[in-house]
């Protein structure tokens, strides 16, 4: 999964970004002033970067824009708490992707952390040919076999099995795979969701190691490896 360093000197909002980046499958690292920041951008090489603006040892869109200049493409995101027309305009001319002000809706953010690895390009992908048990997957050609029987599944089923394997044996609630498949925060009827969870598991586990797709009582689903 993708790498994201979070450069952000208050520790309390630090950890926030760091736990809720690592609950959706990322990866964190993180630094609290712009000196330790250069020092994981080349020691962890991420794929995105999480940025303040208001930091002890300088202002970030002023060193973000020298870090353009010096060539940097990394995707960044701003995450400030000022929210003046003008601190947005100067952070975009500096270089950022985009820009949240504080206090800010974690789900929005990490929606928005996807867009912008999507459109970098480096949103983590599923490995091309996984092998779970008996079951063979090829992401990039959209099959699925089991014991050498093909297996069909549908357009909604292949991205519950993306967002699934791209998290392996972490849970994942309702709410994120309703957001990952639908692009949407909630379904009239959540209960699709188990629907569609159901069928996938009947394909996937027939003549496979059962409790492939495991149900977590009151949460949601993981997918053990």
């Amino acid at each position: 999964m993708s790498k994201i360093l979070v450069i952000e000197d208050e520790q309390v909002i630090r950890e926030l970004l760091c736990d809720n980046l690592e609950f959706d499958g990322f990866t964190p690292v993180a630094a609290g002033a712009l000196k330790a920041g250069e020092e994981m951008l080349r020691r962890e090489q991420p794929d995105m970067l999480l940025l303040d603006l208001n930091l002890p040892d300088g202002n970030g869109a002023e060193w973000l824009k020298q870090q353009r200049d010096a060539g940097m493409k990394l995707p960044v995101i701003i995450c400030t708490i000022r929210d003046r027309e003008i601190d947005i305009i100067k952070a975009l001319d500096a270089g950022a992707d985009d820009y949240v002000t504080k206090p800010f809706r974690i789900r929005e953010l990490i929606a928005r952390i996807r867009a912008v690895l999507r459109r970098a390009g480096n949103e983590g992908e599923a490995p091309a040919r996984p092998q779970i048990g008996r079951l063979s997957i090829d992401f990039a050609a959209r099959t699925a076999s089991c014991n050498d029987r093909q297996i069909g599944l549908t357009t909604t089923e292949w991205q519950m099995l993306e967002l699934l394997w791209k998290n392996p044996n972490q849970v994942l609630s309702r709410e994120q795979i309703i957001e990952h498949v639908w692009g949407i925060s909630d379904l009239e009827d959540s209960r699709a969701v188990d629907v569609h969870i159901g069928r996938l598991r009947k394909k996937i586990e027939a003549g496979n190691e059962p409790e492939t797709l495991v149900t977590v009582r009151g949460f949601g689903y993981k997918l053990k490896t």
